[in-house]
């Protein structure tokens, strides 16, 4: 977060520089495609997630992937769900380091942690004159938080939402 917030007085003229070469958006679209590339090089050799359900989650990925390369058309605005999404994930795993059974906290504290975070980013930028601060931007960062949260939820199921195998006995 820290690497965010100090560059929001720069990330302008970075964005501009980038659209005056016509390289905008194709640096954003090639950071996806290397986001996915890690996503589903993670769930194709991972021996523990080899079921149908992680290639859903893969499969509902590439779509939202799909939706924002496709439907936002200010390349810079889809930069928000690749950031706070893998914002979300990393305030997760901290917040659930070295504590078991604490699932649903360390997801909803992930969350609230990156929505406070990405609200007050859009405070900062309101303050710098180059920028605007836009509740718009502050809805997509929690969204790509919430959406980034529960598809890996869905991937590693700490939750354990998935039904149990029964055991023989009887017993989940």
């Amino acid at each position: 977060m820290a690497v965010v917030f100090v560059t929001v007085p720069f990330t302008r003229q970075v964005v501009l520089a980038l659209r005056n070469t016509d390289l905008l958006g194709a640096t954003v679209t090639g950071s996806y495609a290397l986001a996915v590339a890690g996503v589903v090089y993670y769930v194709l050799f991972n021996r523990r997630l080899a079921d149908w359900i992680a290639f859903a989650v893969v499969a509902a990925l590439l779509c939202v992937v799909t939706v924002l390369l496709l439907g936002l058309s200010i390349p810079e605005e889809r930069v928000h769900f690749l950031q706070y999404g893998s914002m979300a994930l990393l305030a997760r795993g901290a917040l659930a380091r070295g504590r078991e059974g604490s699932a649903a906290r360390s997801l909803l504290l992930g969350l609230a942690l990156t929505g406070t975070l990405g609200l007050l980013e859009e405070c900062l930028q309101g303050l710098v004159p180059s920028r605007v601060f836009d509740w718009r931007d502050v809805g997509m960062n929690a969204g790509a938080a919430l959406t980034a949260l529960l598809l890996d939820e869905l991937l590693h199921d700490r939750l354990r939402l998935r039904q149990r195998e029964e055991t023989p006995g009887g017993a989940p």
